[in-house]
């Protein structure tokens, strides 16, 4: 999120904080909020949201942009124009990763009009940096959630019309790791098949209702697929679903879910149990794409 849509967004918040109604003009951070975050509910010229669509708000612009809304928005530079103006480079700079994406393919990449080979080693992919591409030659672009999975594609039993996808790592909170500009590239190429690969959890979820994506890569057969957890041979404790409040609150205030969200999202409800991705690639679950 930019400062100029984050900082007139944060004054909504504030001056109405539990919910309230807007007139909607062409006020452009308003349409931003609806487009891109699908907050409130837009009629006859206003904008309409609850508390829960505030809650909601918060969450995603956290999640997707590593943003609080309840706080100052970061003034970072880059540490070449900190270079220019301080004696310390790195003060008040935010990560040089920032402005890079990571991603990777099965067989070569297809960019700006070329073709590049990818890395002959079990690699995480090429880091390019994201304003560098133009075009994008993958007729299918694929936002993964966690790292593990960028450097083990090969392993993942997918429908085989993505044997030649593009796939964006999308980022994580740990620092050097944001995933604005994932979710940047992610977007830009709208015209492309858009395909969020994420957690089998709430929070998963989330991040496919908010990604832009137009399809869910997810277990095929999604109830064995959370059930999996119950399996006697699987040490630890489950303590995701308890931990995902926020996600669940999330969800639960959409008025309406894609159908395959909302099978995960009552299934989930029932036993309490999630998958991550990593459970997917370990126990081999076939996966397939579910339209959004």
């Amino acid at each position: 999120m930019q400062a100029r849509i984050f900082k007139p967004t944060q004054d909504l918040l504030r001056e109405m904080p539990t919910g309230g109604r807007v007139k909607v003009d062409d006020i452009k951070y308003l349409k931003v909020l609806r487009e891109e975050y699908d907050f409130g509910t837009e009629e006859k010229g206003y904008l309409s949201f609850t508390f829960m669509d505030r809650l909601s708000l918060i969450e995603s612009v956290r999640l997707k942009d590593r943003l609080d809304l309840l706080s100052p928005y970061p003034d970072e530079k880059s540490r070449e124009d900190n270079a220019n103006i301080n004696k310390g480079e790195k003060l008040n700079s935010y990560p040089v990763s920032r402005d890079f994406v990571l991603m990777n393919t099965l067989n070569d990449f297809r960019l700006n009009g070329d073709v590049y080979s990818k890395s002959p080693f079990t690699s995480l992919g090429l880091s390019v940096r994201s304003s560098e591409i133009i075009s994008v030659e993958h007729r299918q672009i694929v936002l993964v959630e966690n790292l593990t999975l960028m450097a083990n594609l090969a392993s993942l039993k997918i429908p085989s019309r993505l044997k030649e996808a593009l796939w964006i790592y999308r980022g994580d909170v740990h620092a050097g790791q944001q995933t604005g500009m994932a979710y940047e590239l992610f977007r830009r190429f709208g015209h492309h098949q858009l395909i969020c690969f994420s957690d089998l959890d709430p929070a998963g979820i989330q991040i496919v209702m908010t990604s832009g994506a137009q399809y869910w890569l997810s277990p095929l057969e999604c109830e064995q697929a959370i059930r999996l957890k119950q399996d006697k041979k699987l040490t630890g404790v489950e303590q995701e679903w308890f931990d995902q409040r926020g996600a669940i609150t999330y969800l639960e205030g959409r008025a309406q879910l894609p159908k395959q969200c909302q099978l995960a999202f009552d299934i989930m409800k029932t036993h309490h149990h999630t998958l991550q991705q990593e459970h997917m690639l370990s126990h081999k679950l076939a996966l397939d794409l579910f339209e959004l």
